[in-house]
This record gives C-alpha cells, sequence and structure tokens, in this order.
C-alpha cells in the first residue's frame, strides 16, 4: 500500500550527526505538518525502544548500511523517496543500494526520490590537494574542482572521488542528489548513542593520555566550523527545500556547513587549557611543534596509522556555505562561541566518553 506522506529515512541514528538530527526533525521539524512520515534506522533490536523514548511518530527499522539488499529491500518495502545518509562520507558502497532502490520507488511511484548523502570537509581541503589562496564556495563548481583534484595521500586518494560518484550515479538512475559537507563540528549530541564529536574528542583523548598537545603544522593552519545545532538546522533546510523541490540537487547540489573557521593552534591550546584547569595546573600559551616522536605518540593514543593524525588535526579548510543560506538557514554559533565554550566541552566529553583507556594518562 502506497504511503499518502513523503517517507524519510534517515540513517546513523545512533551516532552523533544522526542522533542528533533524529531529534532535531523529531522536535522541530514539524514532521506531521510537512506531511512526511519518518523513519529511521538502528542496528540492533534494543535500540528500536532508545529511539521511541525520543518522543515524536518514527517508524523504526533495523538493518545495516553495509548490508546493500536489505537497504534496497528496507526502501522499496516501505516506499522509501528520500534517504538522508549519515554513516559514512567515504564509502561508495555505502550509497550505491541506496540510489538503486530509490529509482526502484521513483518508477513505482512516479515521484521525484532524493539521496542526501553526509559528505566532509577535508574532501575540500588542502588535505586533497585543493587550493587554498580563497574559499571555495558550495554555489561554485565543486563539482570539477573535485574532478581536477589530484591528491597524492593514499588515504585521501581513495575516498576524494566519492563526491562525484555518487553525483554520476544518482543522475543515472534519475535520482536527486545532494552532498552536506560538515567540517569539525562541536557540542553536545542530543540523540540516544554516541554524544560527542571526533576531532574534539580524539583532542582531548590526545590531552588527556599525553599532558600536551601540539602544533602538527609549522604554519598555524585553519578549518571550517560547525556546531552541532547548526548542523542539524542546515539539514532540515536541505529537506524543506527537496520537500518543496526548491533545494539544488545534482553537480549544484553541494551543501557545505560552516560558520567561520578557527585555529587548530588556538583550538587546541583552549581545550589544553581547560583540561589543566581541570587539574588546578596553570595555562600555557604556547604549543610544542610535533615530532615524529610525538605524532606516533599521538597515533597510538588514537589507536590509528601514524599517517592519520595530519588529517585529523591540521589542515586548511576554507569553505563557504551559501546554498542553505539561500533557502534560508541561519546559523548561530561561530568561532567566538567555539573558544569560550572549552571548558564545557572538555567536561561533556569526559563525561561522555566511552572509548578512552590509556594506562598512565597525565591529565585524567
Amino acid at each position: 500500500m502506497v504511503n499518502s506522506k513523503t517517507a524519510a529515512l534517515l540513517t546513523g541514528a545512533s551516532g552523533y550527526l544522526g542522533g542528533s538530527l533524529l531529534v532535531h526533525l523529531i522536535r522541530k521539524f514539524e514532521i506531521e505538518t510537512r506531511n512526511v512520515k519518518l523513519y529511521t534506522l538502528v542496528r540492533k533490536p534494543e535500540q528500536v525502544s532508545q529511539v521511541h523514548e525520543l518522543g515524536g511518530d518514527v517508524t523504526v527499522l533495523i538493518g545495516d548500511v553495509m548490508d546493500a539488499e536489505g537497504m534496497k529491500k528496507l526502501i522499496i518495502d516501505n516506499s522509501i523517496s528520500i534517504v538522508i545518509e549519515t554513516v559514512d562520507a567515504r564509502l561508495f558502497t555505502v550509497a550505491q543500494p541506496c540510489i538503486e532502490a530509490l529509482a526502484v520507488v521513483k518508477e513505482k511511484l512516479s515521484v521525484p526520490v532524493h539521496f542526501v548523502h553526509t559528505s566532509g570537509a577535508k574532501m575540500h581541503s588542502s588535505q586533497v590537494g585543493i587550493d587554498q589562496s580563497g574559499f571555495l564556495n558550495d554555489d561554485g563548481d565543486v563539482y570539477n574542482t573535485l574532478a581536477r583534484v589530484d591528491t597524492q595521500h593514499p588515504v585521501m586518494k581513495k575516498f576524494v572521488r566519492v563526491n562525484n560518484e555518487i553525483i554520476d550515479y544518482a543522475e543515472s538512475k534519475g535520482v536527486r542528489s545532494y552532498i552536506v559537507a560538515p567540517p569539525m563540528v562541536y557540542g553536545p549530541g542530543k540523540g540516544f548513542g554516541n554524544k560527542i564529536s571526533i576531532q574534539n574528542a580524539a583532542l582531548v583523548r590526545v590531552a588527556r593520555a599525553l599532558g600536551q598537545l601540539y602544533q602538527i603544522d609549522t604554519t598555524d593552519t585553519i578549518w571550517a566550523l560547525m556546531h552541532i545545532d547548526d548542523q542539524c538546522a542546515l539539514y532540515a533546510t536541505v529537506l524543506a527545500g527537496v520537500l518543496d523541490l526548491k533545494a539544488p540537487y545534482g553537480k549544484d547540489g553541494f551543501y557545505f556547513s560552516e560558520n567561520g573557521t578557527f585555529s587548530w593552534r588556538q583550538l587546541s591550546l583552549a581545550l589544553l587549557n581547560a583540561l589543566r584547569k581541570r587539574n588546578s595546573l596553570d595555562a600555557v600559551d604556547k604549543l610544542p611543534v610535533a615530532t615524529e616522536g610525538d605524532l606516533v605518540a599521538m597515533s597510538q593514543v588514537l589507536r590509528c596509522d601514524v599517517g592519520m593524525v595530519p588529517l585529523s588535526f591540521a589542515g586548511n579548510c576554507l569553505i563557504r556555505g551559501n546554498n542553505a543560506r539561500k533557502l534560508g538557514w541561519t546559523p548561530q554559533y561561530g568561532v567566538e562561541h567555539l573558544m569560550s565554550s572549552a571548558e564545557e566541552e572538555v567536561a561533556f566529553i569526559i563525561k561522555e566518553d566511552k572509548v578512552f583507556a590509556f594506562p598512565g594518562a597525565k591529565l585524567p
């Protein structure tokens, strides 16, 4: 039986981005008024009740985005015409079955179908070799900028083409695609699962374990920032534009999330000094430049290859998000809030961090 409402599926409900967005859609998006039937995806049966405890009219599906055939079946069986993917920015194999299933729904219902992919700012930064002499605007020619990139980084080389692959494949299937690219996202998450961000949590883990943070680049590099509440509002703005068929899509459908830039050195100092204050230590005003040994120690804390450390805490990302602003998105939190909330951010990360466990940590 065909739903009279537009069926939208949000993946990643237990994650930082997806969980926070789910709460935002339940509490602030006016789903009923917009005639949307909201679905979300969880992997474990016990998570179904956790979603229901958030309130709101949400249908919970159990599945795994890595199960291609299972994802296709869920989308087709529930006549879902909008998929918002928040799970993995790097893998085309996550997007492909969703796009294929949406194409089937389009043929079945004769309605426009839409795939919203969560990318990442790294794919639009110096980390892949994009020119940083000026800002990259999302209402400019991002598609061809990415097509011309010839990154030499062995990790990023695998992922820099994913956005364009998704756009091209979706177009070939008659699916409208949208690329949302969050930068460094901070602030307390709102969902039932992971409530802490990636970069800030990693910086705090390193500072706690080693008693120090480091300047990775010899120059003071800068990156785009985004508060989690503003990030959720951007997704909601894009979704509203999708429903109204007003949001640019395909090669024109990039949505950079940013509300200014921050300095990696200044952010690291703010987080480190927040930790030092908790441990009754004086503030510092300088960071040592990381040696090879320091990078190895950081990689051991983060349980990653040493080559991933500079990708996590360095580089320039000069992006401007104009497309969502044209649709009415108005972010509230800029760099002043990021820096002034360092103590609250550190306290929240320590409270919520389920991963950190480092024998002999110097700033517990």
